[in-house]
């Protein structure tokens, strides 16, 4: 009886009537894992959540010398930025086709063990051969700022597709719109010269036509003045005809004054 009062007094239920597994959840539930509101209430940031609220891709040169005017949690970020090295990024592709693509700044075991560097720089490749180094103009907003940057990063040649996926597409874009201004100026370039041997062969045929209508008018020209020659010749060569020749008054006179006698 003395059992039952004190478990009684404990708990607000009578626990001998639930089976062991029973028992042993409600007591997590009741006294162990605690509750939302009161997760809530008791959470405390940790310095990785302080770090990834004030996290900065680059940070200006001015931050060392304005030190003073951060708040600790910029200050920590800061510190941790400064341990970073920032000569190779590494790039998370998962999301290369949306066009987007996460990159990082190596850590020191990173630098240590040559992922990024020796080894390709996507997340979870192991690939050490025919590596490639990529400039990145990296975009991104930070803190609700549009940012812009310029890093570089090794790929394998699968993930070096992977990058330029996009850029190949607009490239092949580009080149089939080329081609196509390529063709369309040859066209025209085999028209023109098309035309220019129709016009070659066209002139001489009205050079001939001018030389021949020339020398028309020159003979029609060339006419008269024979004609007009040969008229004054036979004007002069002509033997004169005295009977076609008008009478004088004196001879018109006799010859009225014979009329009247006869």
């Amino acid at each position: 009886m003395s059992n039952n009062k004190s478990q009684t007094a404990l708990f607000p239920i009578n626990l001998d009537k639930l089976t062991d597994k029973e028992r042993h959840n409600y007591i997590l539930n009741q006294y162990v894992i605690p509750t939302a509101a009161e997760v809530q209430s008791r959470k405390h940031k940790r310095d990785i959540d302080v770090i990834r609220e004030n996290h900065k891709f680059l940070w200006s040169e001015d931050a060392d010398e304005d030190i003073q005017s951060l708040s600790w949690e910029q200050r920590l970020a800061l510190r941790y930025y400064r341990k970073l090295f920032k000569e190779y990024c590494i790039a998370d592709l998962s999301r290369y086709k949306e066009n987007k693509i996460a990159l990082r700044w190596r850590t020191e075991q990173e630098v240590v063990t040559g992922i990024g560097q020796f080894q390709c720089g996507s997340r979870h490749c192991g690939v050490r051969e025919e590596l490639r180094s990529w400039e990145v103009n990296f975009k991104y907003i930070e803190q609700g700022t549009s940012q812009n940057a310029l890093v570089k990063v090794r790929l394998c040649p699968t993930h070096t597709e992977q990058l330029n996926y996009r850029t190949k597409k607009k490239e092949y874009k580009r080149q089939r719109r080329r081609e196509k201004e390529d063709r369309k100026a040859e066209i025209k370039l085999k028209r023109r010269k098309l035309n220019e041997r129709a016009d070659d062969s066209v002139e001489p045929e009205e050079s001939k036509d001018k030389i021949q209508e020339e020398t028309k008018d020159e003979a029609e020209s060339d006419t008269p003045q024979v004609g007009a020659a040969t008229a004054n010749e036979d004007v002069w060569s002509k033997q004169i005809d005295i009977s076609k020749e008008e009478p004088s008054r004196e001879l018109e006179f006799e010859r009225y004054l014979e009329d009247l006698l006869l």
